[in-house]
């Protein structure tokens, strides 16, 4: 390779044509990648210089797959390095901006760390030369850096558009590239290009603090001069977010909410500048598809993601946020609804909403008789549930007009099971009579269903009751599997008396786990059970360890006595499986003092490497009610593991007066923005709405509390 890394070197200057015309005088299959040896890179490169726009996706594709694998680099993706350069170079081939995105890819974000690269290979010799092989690719492009420099005024609008970027991403110098970036905002009449050029200057800001206020400034200017174009305002409103919010005009949601206006206005069809592409079974064709087809009724030069953005660079400007979420709730644009939608979920379950309006609007997408619009407003509800109360009446609405639209075989998946499954959430007993029916037709048993019954109320439990014996009744003693357990868990919570014989009966069958925890909810009220229930707490034949903590469990709810109890606690917490450990925390939790004999394992569980400080610390409270114990455990445990939160402010209120060290975390909980479990990813991630309302609860209470 070194020999041909001096050709390579000098070679970039060159055209494209004069470069391929020397591609053979590289031993490709002497080369690898994902797929063998790379004797075949030689007709990809061509490709990319095709007329043939459907040759150009083939080829990239083809690159991508094998030379660049997953974002892997093997030594024919070095050797590739200064022929792409060329085709970048050469005014004369299309598609230029895709190669340097390839260029871009194979450099990666950062620079390479050969420590977090190496490891794939057991030889010490291959795996140096896999990380050499990043290392150097890495290098010959952030070396060439400067290429990218000398075409910020190509005339080609798409590499102009691809340039931003990479030089934000690979140029070692920032204070040029910048400089050389912000130069080209006044002079720039091209809207895609506009926009990259801002996201550029952003991530300048952003990574660099000593740019960061004229970066902001840029960005205002960027913002005041977008005219027209709607695009460019979402877009430096983004970057303004999150180089300088403190730039933000105080009318940057009517500024997004009159972008959105106008990109509506615009129509469909529009095309940036772009030809319209045919059609090939390459991943860059099928991702234009799924582009334009998550993109209905919007101009083509305004991606979804431009909203989406904006709303991850507000990120706890949750005044702004929810302000841009109504205005997209309520535009007359249809797709941009539809992405609303799916914004509403992220935000309400991750951020605490002002008050009832998003989820109000949310409901009101099911006016508008559009299928996806209400299947998609449906699932947020759900998730919702314990903040949509605003909602009920809608749903029950819903309800009556969709009855007759559903199929036992996939009532889940009508807009009647959407409408159901939300209102259920809810704990509405509209919802019960609905539930009777699909229950008593066949249809099939939801997920979690005693979720649904657990939030009604007593007589709508008792109406659900009977349904639920009878389709229990109707399995048989054979049928098994996870529709049983989700009836038996479903009437365990209705804990009827008339089915406790239904319930004990599996005890004696294959099928006794599914029992065990609708016994447990039935309490003394199955005393009888509890010979059956030591027995297989002694049990030990299995590897498992949930069979026995369940039967303990059951046990102790029924009968009251620890004996058989403790024996099965102490196995699980001195045992190397998380889960049961957890698990057996919980269990002891409801002993309480009888659980005493546990305490030493218990307080090892704190401090341990294998330990589980917050739930320990709350079960040692609940053992030995030794408040200086276990409250600076509580209160660490508070800012390291936020999940921990809604169980330790439970056991706060349980602690009373001797909680009151608390206080100044309890008091900034309530300030928070956001949820308790907000990680603050990216992703489409729907947090626990339930358990975070339950936190505030309790919040609320302690604040409350006389002295």
């Amino acid at each position: 390779m070194d020999g041909w890394h001096g050709y390579g070197g000098a070679a970039v200057a060159g055209t494209a044509t004069g470069m391929l015309a020397r591609v053979e005088d590289v031993d490709w299959a002497s080369l690898s990648h994902a797929y063998g040896d790379a004797s075949d890179v030689p007709e990809l490169l061509r490709g990319l210089a095709s007329a043939d726009p459907a040759e150009r996706d083939i080829a990239l594709d083809g690159l991508y797959g094998a030379v660049h694998h997953q974002g892997d680099v093997y030594d024919s993706t070095v050797a590739c390095v200064p022929f792409l350069f060329a085709l970048a170079g050469d005014a004369a081939v299309e598609d230029r901006g895709a190669i340097v995105g390839l260029l871009r890819s194979i450099a990666g974000e950062e620079e390479p760390d050969p420590d977090e690269i190496g490891g794939v290979f057991e030889d010490e010799e291959e795996d140096a030369a896999w990380v050499a092989n990043f290392v150097t690719a890495a290098a010959l492009v952030r070396g060439r850096a400067d290429f990218f420099l000398e075409r910020l005024a190509d005339p080609d609008p798409q590499l102009r558009a691809a340039v931003p970027g990479a030089l934000a991403q690979l140029h070692s110098d920032p204070a040029r590239a910048f400089a050389a970036l912000r130069s080209r905002v006044p002079v720039e009449v091209h809207g895609s290009v506009v926009r990259s050029l801002a996201e550029a200057i952003g991530a300048l800001g952003v990574a660099h603090e000593e740019l960061r206020p004229e970066a902001g400034r840029c960005l205002a200017d960027v913002l005041a001069s977008a005219g027209a174009d709607p695009a460019v305002c979402l877009t430096a409103l983004t970057q303004l977010a999150l180089c300088a919010p403190q730039l933000l005009p105080a009318d940057s949601v009517e500024s997004a909410v009159d972008a959105m206006r106008r990109a509506h206005e615009s129509g469909p069809g529009a095309t940036d500048g772009h030809q319209e592409r045919p059609r090939t079974d390459t991943m860059a064709s099928y991702l234009r598809e799924l582009k334009a087809a998550h993109q209905p009724g919007i101009d083509a030069g305004l991606a979804h993601d431009l909203l989406r953005e904006l709303h991850v660079a507000l990120d706890d400007r949750t005044e702004e946020r929810f302000g841009l979420l109504h205005a997209q709730l309520r535009t007359p644009d249809r797709g941009q609804r539809l992405a609303a939608v799916q914004e509403a979920g992220r935000l309400l379950t991750g951020w605490r909403a002002p008050n009832d309006l998003a989820v109000a609007l949310l409901a009101r997408q099911l006016a508008e008789h559009d299928e996806d619009l209400s299947r998609a407003a449906l699932s947020e509800l759900a998730y919702v549930h314990p903040i949509a109360g605003v909602t009920a009446d809608v749903l029950a609405a819903c309800l009556v007009e969709w009855e007759d639209d559903w199929d036992p075989a996939d009532w889940q998946r009508s807009l009647f099971g959407g409408a159901l499954k939300a209102l259920a959430l809810q704990g509405d007993a509209r919802a019960v009579p609905c539930l009777a029916a699909v229950l008593d037709g066949g249809g099939g048993v939801p997920e979690r269903l005693d979720r649904w019954v657990e939030a009604m109320d007593p007589r709508a439990r008792a109406r659900l009751a009977p349904v639920l014996h009878d389709r229990l009744a109707r399995m048989g003693s054979r049928a098994g599997g996870a529709v049983r357990a989700r009836l038996t868990d479903a009437l365990g919570v209705c804990a009827p008396a008339a089915s406790l014989p239904l319930i004990t009966t599996a005890l004696y069958g294959d099928h006794y786990g599914t029992a065990l925890g609708a016994l447990a909810r039935y309490g003394p009220a199955a005393a009888d059970t509890a010979p059956r229930l030591r027995e297989l707490a002694r049990d030990t034949s299995s590897a498992d360890q949930h069979g026995r903590l369940s039967a303990a469990e059951a046990l102790w709810a029924v009968s009251g006595d620890a004996t058989h109890v403790l024996p099965v606690l102490r196995d699980a917490l001195a045992g190397d499986r998380w889960y049961a450990r957890e698990r057996a925390l919980l269990i002891a939790t409801a002993l309480g003092p009888d659980a005493a004999p546990l305490a030493p394992r218990v307080r090892a569980l704190i401090t341990g490497a294998e330990g589980c400080p917050a739930q320990a610390a709350i079960t040692l409270w609940h053992i030995r009610r030794d408040a200086a114990e276990v409250l600076p455990v509580l209160l660490d445990q508070w800012t390291t593991t936020p999940g921990s939160r809604p169980a330790a402010a439970a056991c706060l209120v349980s602690m009373g007066r001797a909680a009151a060290p608390a206080l100044p975390l309890i008091r900034r909980e309530l300030t928070s923005a956001r949820r308790h479990d907000n990680t603050g990813t990216r992703s489409n991630m729907r947090y626990d709405v339930a358990a975070d309302e339950d936190l505030l609860d309790s919040c609320r209470r302690l604040t409350a509390a006389p002295g």
